[in-house]
């Protein structure tokens, strides 16, 4: 009687384990998904975007611009290539609804400006993500400018 005992207190520790890991799998899955998408923004790369998000995609420009799946797509065409600075994705938090994820990470780069020095920037980007047949896909991607500090 008790290595039964033993035995289903081991199981039941393992599957809570088990479940606990696969858990924080699913938030590192959502970091690097806006990572492979920054990343596939960053080289022009619309057929990788189209991998990465819904059929009903849309991103808020810092601008505060709409711009739907299609829009996107065309932005990042091979034929609009320019220069794009290396993106760091850093502070993510990440929440889990069921079969969505919410993401916001900071988004921080430098870029060269005519004439003068390299000029750094940040955003705050949200993401939501959607599981769609057991593959996760970004469904909305908004960006919010972080003021520079004050010079003092």
């Amino acid at each position: 009687m008790k290595f039964k005992t033993v035995l289903l207190a081991a199981t039941v520790v393992a599957l809570a384990a088990a479940q606990s890991h696969a858990q924080e799998a699913v938030p590192q899955q959502l970091l690097k998904l806006v990572q492979a998408y920054t990343e596939a923004q960053r080289d022009f790369e619309p057929s990788k975007i189209d991998a990465i998000v819904t059929r009903d995609f849309y991103e808020v420009s810092p601008l505060g611009e709409v711009d739907p799946r299609e829009k996107v797509l065309g932005f990042y065409l091979p034929a609009n290539k320019r220069e794009a600075p290396t993106m760091e994705v850093s502070e993510p938090s990440i929440q889990m609804h069921g079969n969505t994820g919410t993401i916001l990470v900071k988004l921080s780069g430098t870029v060269a400006v005519p004439n003068a020095e390299k000029r750094s920037f940040a955003f705050r980007a949200g993401y939501v993500a959607v599981n769609e047949g057991g593959k996760w896909k970004l469904a909305s991607a908004q960006y919010t400018g972080i003021r520079p500090p004050k010079p003092q």
